[in-house]
C-alpha cells in the first residue's frame, strides 16, 4: 500500500469522527460559558504586603497574595486547540459531500480566505450563529476600564497576558487615646498646688502602625477586546452570507434523475 493510500480517509470514517466529536465540541463550548460566567475570580490576582513598625501590634490579615490562575488569551487557545479535529473534520466532510457543487470566494475585510462551497460556507454560517458560541464570547471576563493597568514586569507572571494595577503604598495608622491636662485660666499663680487637682480630657492621637502595599493583577481581556472579537464574528458572518449569495447566483443543473423515470420504473417497471 503506497503512502499516500495510508494518508487517506474515507468519508464514512470520516462522518464517523464528526459524530463522536460533536457531543464533546458541544459540552467544550457550554463548559465555557459557565466557566466565564462563574469562575471570574480564577483571572484576577493581588498582593498585600504589611511591615509592622517596631512595638506595634502585628496585623498579618494586611497580607495577602492570590495569584492569577489562569488568562482568558489561555482559555482561548485551549479552546482552540481542542475543537481543531472537530472544525477540521466537520468541514472537510462538507467539502467532500458538496464536491463540484457551487462554490465563491470568502472576502472578510478585503482579504481573500479562499474559495469555498456552498455546504462549507452553510457550516460556517451555522457555527458562527451558535447561540451557545456567542455566549461564550460575551461573557469573556474583562478588567475594569476605571484603573490603569500595564503588562506585568513580575517574574512568575512573564510570557503570559497577565496585567497589572499601580502599585498602592502608604502608612497604616490608628488612633490611640491621649490625656492631656486643660488650661485653668482661673488658676492664680500663687495658689498652694498641693491641693490642687488638674482637669484633664482625652484627645485622638494618629499613630502609625506600618507600611502597606497593594496591587491587582489580571489575567481579563479589555473591554475593546472583547468588543473586537464580537465585531469580527458580525462581519465574518456577513461576508459568508455574501459569498452564499455568489454561491446561489449559479445556473441551475438539470438532474437526469427524474420524476418520469422514477415513476415509470415503480408504477410500470420501465426505465424511460
Amino acid at each position: 500500500m503506497s503512502s499516500k493510500d495510508k494518508s487517506t480517509t474515507k468519508l464514512n470514517v470520516l462522518l464517523a469522527k464528526t459524530d463522536h466529536l460533536q457531543s464533546i465540541f458541544r459540552k467544550l463550548i457550554e463548559d465555557y460559558v459557565k466557566f466565564f460566567k462563574t469562575k471570574q475570580g480564577e483571572f484576577r490576582g493581588e498582593r498585600k504586603t504589611y511591615q509592622a513598625l517596631p512595638d506595634t501590634v502585628d496585623l498579618p490579615n494586611e497580607r495577602k497574595n492570590e495569584l492569577v490562575v489562569t488568562t482568558v488569551t489561555e482559555k482561548l487557545d485551549w479552546l482552540v486547540d481542542n475543537s481543531k479535529e472537530y472544525l477540521d473534520a466537520l468541514f472537510s466532510q462538507e467539502l467532500t459531500n458538496a464536491y463540484g457543487i457551487a462554490k465563491a470566494t470568502l472576502v472578510v475585510e478585503g482579504q481573500e480566505w479562499g474559495e469555498f462551497t456552498s455546504l462549507e460556507l452553510l457550516r460556517l454560517k451555522s457555527f458562527l450563529e451558535n447561540g451557545t458560541l456567542k455566549e461564550l464570547y460575551e461573557n469573556i471576563p474583562v478588567r475594569n476600564d476605571d484603573e490603569i493597568w500595564e503588562n506585568t514586569t513580575e517574574e512568575m507572571y512573564i510570557g503570559r497576558d497577565i496585567f497589572e494595577s499601580a502599585l498602592l503604598k502608604g502608612d497604616r495608622m490608628t488612633t490611640v487615646k491621649e490625656t492631656y491636662i486643660l488650661e485653668d485660666p482661673n488658676l492664680s499663680k500663687n495658689l498652694d498646688l498641693k491641693n490642687y487637682t488638674p482637669v484633664t480630657a482625652t484627645r485622638d492621637k494618629p499613630t502609625r502602625l506600618g507600611e502597606f502595599t497593594f496591587q491587582k493583577f489580571s489575567g481579563e481581556w479589555s473591554h475593546r477586546q472583547r468588543a473586537e472579537l464580537l465585531r469580527r464574528r458580525s462581519v465574518l458572518l456577513t461576508a459568508v452570507i455574501e459569498a452564499l449569495k455568489v454561491c446561489n447566483e449559479v445556473e441551475v443543473q438539470k438532474s437526469q434523475l427524474t420524476a418520469d423515470k422514477i415513476f415509470s420504473y415503480l408504477h410500470k417497471g420501465k426505465v424511460s
